[in-house]
């Protein structure tokens, strides 16, 4: 079965991720990767997978530290796009994954969505 295209994660000009749900749902089956995306020309925006909480109230599965993908961070240039690298989905399935979105410029983190492995 071929790589399907990333999913994009679309990052407005406040550093939110724009998608309805805040959270990213990618299918270890299907070698799913996400690719970040700097809307309207704005960031650059750092993504890092560094929240360890478990006590989120809207996480559809229990919280796993770490990063579901082969690194914990990555660099989304202003106006550009960055995919997750290192190959498919590592993390656990039936878990879900905080990462944040913060101002690379600032160091203001501007969002703290989810991705869950299915």
């Amino acid at each position: 079965m071929p790589t399907p295209e990333p999913i994009p994660i679309r990052i407005s000009c406040e550093g939110q991720v724009i998608e309805v749900d805040r959270v990213a749902k990618v299918k270890k089956t299907q070698k799913t990767n996400l690719k970040w995306v700097a809307q309207d020309g704005c960031g650059p925006w750092t993504i890092k997978f560094d929240k360890v909480s478990s006590v989120v109230a809207r996480a559809n599965y229990p919280v796993e530290p770490g990063t579901p993908f082969e690194k914990d961070t990555y660099e989304v240039p202003r106006g550009g796009s960055k995919e997750t690298e290192g190959g498919p989905v590592k993390g656990k399935v039936k878990k879900t994954y905080r990462y944040t979105v913060t101002n690379t410029v600032t160091g203001e983190v501007t969002h703290d969505p989810d991705v869950d492995v299915e």
